[in-house]
């Protein structure tokens, strides 16, 4: 193909995703008090990657210094940070709590737009180190990413089960795109334009946006209008805290919400609200998670090794098997007589 034709062609469609991630960054900036505080950072990494393809577009009829060339080369180094950030604070919804640790991980793009004017950007074999060094760091980040979400399943509701495969799609979009640059640039892969990439990419994400809009809208806060305070609340997590693991409540088969608040002097929805916002799980589950622990310490006894699991299951304060072999295999990825002759293997 003719060159002059190839690079209009590449001009058009890479304005295309240009603009689209332009103006999506920054509707959701000047949007952010009425969306999901992630979407901050997903505006950082729309706006990183456009102004780097814009550079790149605009670099194709007319010149730029070097310096300036470096500044938006270094807008890679919001990239990885930027996703990591957009995932766990999507996917966890909370806020995060050590600021320093964000301003941190964007320190690499700060040094590199202040020493923008001795980083050397032409065909030398140090610039070109420099260059696959920013591919490579969007691909640790996206790798390191992807083992999180792996990591921190979580498929409790519909909606965290969208959340996730989300943010799946989106950080495998991100790790494909930087491998394909890599292989671009070591020559292993036929050439493709960045910017033909990024347009496509960025379709793609917009298309799932449009079919999955409660992505990019703000949560109303469950207990926004609870009179629960932080450090009422550090409280009576010490008391609940103290009646499971010294006076064993859990192993009443018949402790409900209601009853554990009463013996803590709170409603059970403050106390709902205590284990929903320290232990990220709902009453069931923590006492289950409770039960499960007992479960496993009697399982590793001598004296245990002839009891029936029904009969551990409910000595644990469970009602029935069933909840108890349930609750088991979640907790564990083993069953009760699985983890019993694990022990017994190791003996």
């Amino acid at each position: 193909m003719n060159p002059e034709v190839f690079k209009h062609i590449e001009l058009l469609l890479g304005s295309v995703g240009f603009i689209i991630a332009l103006f999506f960054g920054l509707f959701l900036i000047i949007t952010k008090k009425e969306r999901a505080s992630a979407n901050v950072f997903l505006a950082i990494y729309l706006l990183a990657f456009s102004l780097r393809i814009g550079k790149s577009l605009f670099y194709n009829y007319f010149p730029i210094d070097p310096i300036i060339r470096n500044v938006f080369l270094g807008m890679l180094l919001a990239i990885g940070p930027s996703l990591w950030f957009y995932a766990t604070r999507l996917f966890l919804t909370k806020e995060i709590s050590n600021k320093r640790l964000t301003f941190i991980q964007y320190v690499p793009l700060l040094l590199f737009v202040v020493f923008c004017w001795i980083i050397p950007n032409d065909d030398s074999t140090f610039s070109k180190i420099i260059f696959l060094g920013l591919l490579f760091h969007i691909l640790l980040y996206g790798l390191y990413t992807l083992y999180w979400l792996f990591t921190n399943k979580n498929n409790s509701n519909h909606k965290s089960y969208k959340l996730y495969h989300w943010l799946l799609f989106f950080t495998a979009l991100t790790i494909a795109m930087s491998l394909i640059q890599i292989g671009v640039f070591l020559r292993v892969v036929p050439y493709l334009s960045t910017a033909f990439l990024f347009s496509a990419v960025i379709l793609v994400l917009l298309i799932y946006a449009l079919r999955n809009p409660f992505l990019f809208k703000i949560e109303n806060k469950k207990y926004a209008n609870s009179s629960l305070n932080n450090e009422n609340a550090k409280v009576y997590l010490d008391q609940l805290t103290y009646l499971m693991e010294e006076e064993k409540l859990f192993l009443d088969p018949k402790i409900t919400l209601t009853k554990l608040s009463s013996k803590i002097g709170i409603t059970s929805k403050q106390l709902s609200q205590v284990i929903n916002q320290n232990k990220k799980e709902n009453y069931s589950q923590f006492i289950a998670r409770y039960r499960i622990a007992e479960a496993k310490r009697l399982l590793k006894l001598p004296e245990y090794q002839n009891y029936k699991i029904s009969s551990i299951a409910y000595d644990c304060g469970f009602n029935s098997i069933s909840s108890f072999n349930t609750a088991f295999k979640k907790l564990t990825n083993t069953t009760a007589i699985q983890f019993r002759e694990g022990q017994l293997d190791s003996l």
